[in-house]
């Protein structure tokens, strides 16, 4: 077992933190690395299990962390402003709207990679943008067109990069790329994408919400084969010459909960350690549902979305929140802008 290696981002050197640490499924193992320099966490070896994703697809209602997307994709055809609605439920598509405002040409070309079940591609086509979702599972995008129409491509990003360089103003990626191998080429194929002077809007879990001694407090792998830091993409900016700006989450977080902001979030996650999701067999192990299928349960569920906004604004004016770095979430969103000259 190597006790180091080098670092998949900035490439010093990475000791490893964890060893035969649990994964998504029961009797996974897998070893976790830590880089000092550029505070990156990541799976090693880096390889993607693609039959865990046909499991989570097919079972997304259900499957804890991923039901929330199933949710979003049933409830938000109904919303008169879907981008709204997505940017009240999550810090991620609250900086994608905010972002999205400061362009006032929907005229520019928008590619979202990793679009799933398409709910945020539709959302922001709602809005008028020109856009399409990318997603490389068949399934998910079969799902998505059936819901939302024929804003969808399926296609390995990589392949589609091959025959539409410098094509798009804007890719947007959200949740995506702390589940791919070898982030910094992956990097090269989105900038490829992009036309002189465009931009990449990344969102994932991130690391600097979360003290120093804790190496990995995100989706277990292999579904998450990286955590990032904040420094880790000042690093990716300047290997490839990007222009770099960190998204503000001081508005969303006056109004929304992140639990890293607890003064006391440290005793309570020492107690509630991640867990695997899946048996051996795929079956989840505590299968939850976020739709309501029935006449209470959609009472209920009714009286708890009135009522959270209320509780929430009261705990975050309340001595157990930390003030200090509202700026920051558990989500980072960065954005990276290729040089106007670069062709």
């Amino acid at each position: 077992m190597l006790k180091e290696t080098e670092c998949i981002i900035c490439n010093k050197k990475a000791k490893i933190v964890l060893e035969e640490f649990h994964g998504y499924t029961e009797n996974q193992k897998f070893n976790i690395y830590n880089c000092s320099f550029c505070d990156t966490s990541f799976v090693w070896p880096q390889k993607v299990d693609n039959k865990i994703y046909n499991y989570i697809y097919s079972m997304s209602e259900v499957v804890p962390g991923y039901n929330r997307y199933a949710m979003y994709a049933r409830e938000i055809k109904n919303k008169k402003n879907a981008l709204s609605y997505l940017s009240g439920k999550e810090a991620m598509y609250f900086a994608v709207k905010e972002i999205l405002k400061q362009n006032t040409d929907n005229s520019q070309k928008i590619l979202e990679v990793g679009s799933g079940l398409g709910y945020l591609t539709y959302a922001i086509a709602r809005e008028g943008y020109d856009i399409m979702g990318l997603d490389i599972s068949m399934d998910a995008i079969q799902k998505a067109e059936k819901q939302f129409g024929k804003y969808y491509i399926c296609e390995d990003v990589y392949q589609y990069a091959l025959d539409n360089s410098g094509k798009f103003d804007m890719v947007i990626l959200t949740e995506v790329i702390e589940h791919v191998p070898d982030p910094s080429s992956f990097s090269n194929v989105l900038l490829n994408l992009l036309k002189p002077g465009g931009k990449i809007i990344i969102s994932t879990p991130n690391k600097s919400a979360y003290p120093k001694h804790e190496y990995w407090h995100t989706e277990l792998p292999p579904v998450h084969l990286t955590w990032f830091s904040e420094d880790s993409f000042y690093v990716i900016s300047q290997q490839k010459g990007l222009t770099l700006s960190l998204f503000d989450f001081t508005q969303f977080n006056k109004k929304h909960i992140d639990f890293t902001k607890f003064k006391y979030y440290e005793r309570y996650y020492e107690k509630h350690k991640i867990v695997p999701t899946l048996n051996a067999e795929g079956r989840v192990l505590e299968p939850r549902s976020l739709i309501p299928h029935s006449s209470f349960s959609r009472l209920t569920t009714s009286l708890k979305s009135l009522l959270k906004p209320i509780m929430e604004r009261l705990i975050i004016l309340s001595p157990l929140i930390d003030k200090k770095h509202l700026n920051r979430n558990c989500f980072l969103c960065v954005v990276l802008q290729k040089d106007e000259l670069i062709s």
